[in-house]
């Protein structure tokens, strides 16, 4: 129960940094490497990356997983022999690894940490990844894969018989039962990256932390983030946790001096994800609060499901849609935007802002984030 000791010790002192009001000034701040983005930058220049962003006072560096991209874990070793900060993964993607192998890099990882937090963002991925793998029930699945994770990392054994979806999708022995020979030597907090209403409930359940993902800013506009937060925190509450939960909002940004580029670099992103919630039953309130047009969507999805060209798909894709979903362009107007951004995330009760994306350039656009951006907020 190493870990778990270490995992409270952490908890609380989050908690009582909460209560102290340390958060009440400016939140903590996190860079997300989106790996997908960064395919053209080496593990190396990660590393360069990440000790900037350390030196200009950045708590904490996420990488995302993705199956085409660098190994999530292998880029997180590299970070952790060179830094002094927090990590964690937003999100790891529950079907890509048995939690016995995540169980054991996650505590190989911490060997690296000296004591730092690492956390786990748990989650399905984005609406690509059913495109490559079988998905089984994931709400099952995100309780079994966060509920064996926990077990493992505490030294219990664990028997997959008691988890009958990762049983299936596996193909373990239901006679089998794995247990570590080693233990985590640094905390390892779970954060629930899923963000739908289910999802939420076995988060708050389960985990020990919330990760806000990539529609925040769109969940803003629609008014939704109030009661997914409750949702979560009600979950919590009800598993026997007397104390709110750490809460990290994702904010997409891309920050150039040249403002074209910036908004150019983002313009696919924001209409994908326009589209998933057009195409996942947003209302047409919810898409006329994101301040965009329905029939600009309705064209979009058209051309999309048409199979039509990027650069035919980038331009049906509006201003308003990159508004909604990125906060992108000079470093001044990101700015102004993201101060109102800061303060109402404030006062949802997020502790961290975990910038993604960043830009065209992204040795240009992390220098202007940390040196003009965040200074300011």
């Amino acid at each position: 129960m190493e870990n778990r000791r270490s995992v409270d010790v952490f908890w609380n002192q989050i908690v009582t940094n909460l209560s102290n009001g340390e958060y009440m000034t400016r939140l903590e701040t996190g860079i997300q490497f989106h790996l997908p983005t960064y395919a053209h930058v080496p593990v190396p220049n990660l590393v360069d990356l990440a000790q900037k962003a350390e030196a200009s006072g950045v708590r904490q560096i996420w990488v995302t997983d993705n199956l085409r991209s660098r190994n999530s874990f292998v880029v997180l070793a590299a970070l952790a022999s060179s830094l002094k900060i927090k990590l964690g993964t937003a999100i790891t993607v529950q079907y890509f690894r048995n939690p016995v192998d995540l169980a054991d890099m996650v505590a190989s990882l911490s060997e690296l940490m000296e004591g730092r937090e690492l956390s786990i963002g748990l989650g399905f991925g984005n609406p690509r990844t059913y495109n490559w793998i079988k998905v089984p029930k994931p709400i099952s699945f995100l309780r079994e894969t966060s509920q064996s994770l926990r077990r493992l990392l505490d030294g219990e054994s664990v028997c997959f018989a008691d988890y009958p979806e990762l049983l299936e999708y596996f193909n373990f022995n239901p006679k089998a039962c794995f247990q570590l020979n080693f233990r985590p030597k640094s905390p390892v907090l779970q954060y629930c990256g899923s963000n739908g209403p289910l999802g939420l409930a076995v988060g708050g359940k389960n985990m020990e932390g919330l990760i806000f993902g990539g529609h925040y800013m769109a969940a803003l506009r629609t008014g939704r983030v109030p009661s997914m937060i409750q949702a979560f925190d009600n979950a919590s509450m009800e598993s026997g946790r007397t104390s709110l939960a750490p809460k990290i909002a994702e904010i997409k940004i891309s920050v150039s001096r040249d403002r074209k580029a910036a908004r150019e670099f983002v313009k696919e992103s924001s209409g994908t994800r326009v589209l998933n919630m057009y195409r996942q039953g947003y209302s047409r309130e919810d898409i006329q609060n994101l301040g965009v047009n329905l029939e600009d969507v309705e064209k979009l999805d058209e051309a999309d499901t048409a199979g039509v060209p990027p650069e035919v798909f980038d331009a049906l894709v509006t201003d308003d849609m990159v508004d909604a979903i990125f906060i992108a362009g000079e470093p001044g107007e990101c700015l102004e935007r993201m101060i109102g951004v800061h303060n109402i995330a404030q006062s949802q009760g997020f502790h961290q802002l975990m910038f993604s994306e960043l830009g065209p350039d992204v040795d240009e656009a992390l220098g202007l984030l940390v040196d003009e951006v965040i200074p300011s907020l």
